[in-house]
């Protein structure tokens, strides 16, 4: 205990003391008996509250961030110069081969602008470039100069006129479009010099009026103090609807899939039509029923047998031992070349009742054009397996793209997906399927049999491993064997046998 000039007891100082009428208090306290006479008394303001440690903050920012991919209805605006340096050469030859001056800004450009849009819309379905989905739990914590997804309804202050002009860079006279997350005000600058078309222009001085949705790309510019987060767009669009989709595939097609529903049309890449999770609870409050589901994956992304491990690996995860069954198959998938792309992927999706699938069919459409595709079937999973199993290859498999339930009633997957089997799980055991044409093939080579069977027990994930034989397919077999036989001693003249 000490003692002030006046002879007073002060007491030590002492930090966190609690005030039951103010909360806690953190710093240094004077707590005084007694006081006789004037005190004067200096505060030095709230505490700072402590930051986030950027190492941390980095951290979260990363595992929001998502592949950043849309599906327009409208692409209005493409900053060029800047999205070509995050889409590689991708941007730059879209714009070369539409006849553009990539020099120079669209306006003035005639027809090319639009030809690039057309390309650059296909693009933008399937890009991979990766940004912080904003919102709620992100919006206060991202920093100048990170890339940020946004779809909003959103209203333009300012909206451009034809012939459009370079920035001022005052705000106030500037087009930019404005929108609110929770307490945040998100404002989207832009180069109007950089709008795809005149038609983009008149639909923004809409947004003037009534706020439009909006989806796009864009670089956090700045930051400020009181809650506004400023954002230099790279691309922005209207996302396409469910209705439109579906009025332009039966429109151009010239023999639309029957059954076509709008909710196979949807755009799962924006957030307005996004289904939530209410089908995959249906799914798995259904009676236990046995059916077949369609793994897709990126070919280009794979090794040889990787997604027969990764599919094998991930049914064990999900399956129980008590119901494992199943019936497993691995192919490239190769679609017939004289049909439309959109009558294909509807061909495969579209059913009544409707398939369980995580594709819509302009997505999977997009997949097809895009990338060269391998499919795995897996038959005899419980319905409510299926959920599970497309969770458990999301989580693990890079490759991985979404799934279909297999309907081998459909005549397109009939066509297009694997009709003989390459591996049945049963239990713990996994078997490898031969056919009597393989198995000659196999000891005609001199080919260790064994090997295969030892390779999958190395990995560990079955106690045991053996062959089994396709009879139906080797009864098949031996019947073409015995035509083509017997055709060609017809030609020798020696049929039929003495």
């Amino acid at each position: 205990m000490e003692e002030d000039d006046g002879g007073q007891e002060v007491q030590p100082p002492r930090t966190d003391v609690e005030n039951d009428l103010s909360g806690e208090v953190r710093g240094s306290v004077f707590q005084v008996g007694s006081i006789s006479g004037d005190m004067n008394v200096s505060w030095p303001g709230a505490v700072p509250v402590e930051a986030i440690p950027i190492e941390k903050l980095s951290e979260e920012l990363r595992q929001s961030a998502r592949c950043w991919r849309a599906r327009f209805g409208s692409v209005d605006f493409v900053n060029l110069p800047r999205i070509a340096m995050i889409g590689g050469g991708a941007v730059s030859r879209a714009a070369q081969a539409s006849g553009l001056d990539v020099t120079k800004p669209f306006y003035g450009q005639g027809f090319a602008p639009g030809l690039f849009v057309a390309t650059a819309s296909s693009l933008f379905e399937t890009w991979n470039t990766e940004a912080v989905v904003l919102g709620e739990a992100t919006v206060g914590r991202v920093c100048p100069g990170v890339p940020v997804s946004f779809e909003a309804s959103m209203q333009c202050v300012n909206p451009p006129f034809a012939p459009p002009h370079a920035p001022t860079g005052e705000l106030a006279l500037d087009p930019h479009l404005v929108f609110s997350i929770g307490e945040h005000r998100v404002i989207v600058t832009f180069d109007p010099q950089w709008l795809t078309t005149t038609t983009a222009g008149g639909t923004l001085h809409d947004a003037a009026e009534d706020p439009q949705t909006y989806s796009g790309l864009g670089i956090v510019a700045g930051v400020h103090g009181d809650g506004r987060v400023r954002i230099r767009a790279l691309v922005f669009g209207q996302p396409q609807t469910a209705e439109v989709s579906l009025w332009n595939y039966i429109a151009s097609s010239p023999d639309p899939a029957r059954d076509v529903m709008v909710d196979d049309f949807r755009n799962e890449l924006s957030t307005i039509e996004q289904v939530g999770s209410d089908i995959d609870e249906q799914l798995r409050e259904t009676a236990v029923e046995r059916s077949g589901m369609v793994l897709v994956f990126d070919e280009d992304e794979v090794m040889p047998g990787d997604i027969d491990r990764d599919v094998l690996a991930q049914a064990l995860r999900v399956v129980p031992e008590f119901r494992r069954d199943l019936s497993i198959a691995v192919a490239s998938l190769l679609p017939p070349r004289e049909m439309r792309v959109d009558d294909i992927a509807a061909r495969l999706l579209v059913r009544k009742p409707a398939l369980w699938k995580t594709f819509t069919v302009p997505g999977f459409a997009s997949l097809i054009r895009s990338r060269n595709l391998a499919v795995a079937t897996v038959s005899g999973l419980g319905r409510e397996n299926m959920v599970d199993l497309d969770a458990a290859l999301r989580e693990e498999v890079k490759a991985y793209l979404g799934g279909m339930e297999f309907d081998r009633d459909l005549n397109m997957q009939r066509q297009l997906f694997p009709s003989r089997d390459r591996y049945h799980m049963v239990g713990t055991e996994l078997r490898l399927i031969y056919t009597a044409m393989s198995r000659h093939t196999a000891e005609a080579n001199g080919e260790d049999l064994d090997g295969p069977l030892n390779e999958w027990l190395d990995t560990d994930l079955f106690k045991s491993v053996a062959w089994e034989e396709d009879e139906e397919e080797s009864e098949t077999e031996e019947r073409e064997a015995a035509m083509i036989l017997e055709g060609w001693l017809r030609s020798q003249g020696d049929w039929p046998p003495v």
